[in-house]
């Protein structure tokens, strides 16, 4: 692949096929492409769910670092990538709409007021900086989805 092709692929990537452009608030519908995308995922084991979760972070951290300089600096609104890939792993294991529907709304929150860890993180450089807030967020996600599950099924 030609550096110019590697640059064009990573940008694709890093915005979500464009959902990035989408305005308002691009970082909603990275993380609602990242939803739809997980649905046929659903029907596999977690562990699965989980290597294909961890291989599109690894993949959209490599994107988003080699995409966002030529859209706008560390961190620009356009790469959503690292909203997708978060939104796999929030998902990973959770089944049924309710859940799902739960892990995005909260997804989304923690992805905004960044708790602990995630400004840290954020800070780290390039694409793993990109990435590694929103797999912070991913996890309070999943914890929390998964008392709210239990707490609604008692």
């Amino acid at each position: 692949m030609s550096p110019a092709a590697g640059a064009r692929a990573a940008r694709l990537l890093a915005t979500g096929f464009g959902a990035g452009f989408l305005w308002p608030a691009p970082g909603t519908w990275g993380s609602l492409l990242g939803l739809i995308l997980f649905l046929p995922l659903a029907s596999l084991t977690w562990p699965l769910q989980l290597a294909a979760a961890i291989g599109l972070t690894a993949l959209g951290t490599a994107a988003a670092h080699r995409a966002a300089p030529g859209l706008g600096g560390d961190d620009p609104s356009a790469v959503v990538i690292d909203e997708w890939a978060a939104m796999w792993l929030s998902l990973v294991g959770i089944a049924g709409a309710t859940g799902w529907v739960l892990a995005f709304f909260l997804f989304r929150i923690f992805d905004i007021i960044k708790p602990f860890p995630g400004r840290r993180f954020e800070a780290l450089p390039g694409g793993l900086g990109i990435m590694a807030d929103d797999v912070v967020a991913a996890g309070y996600t999943q914890i929390c989805v998964r008392l709210a599950l239990a707490w609604l099924e008692a």
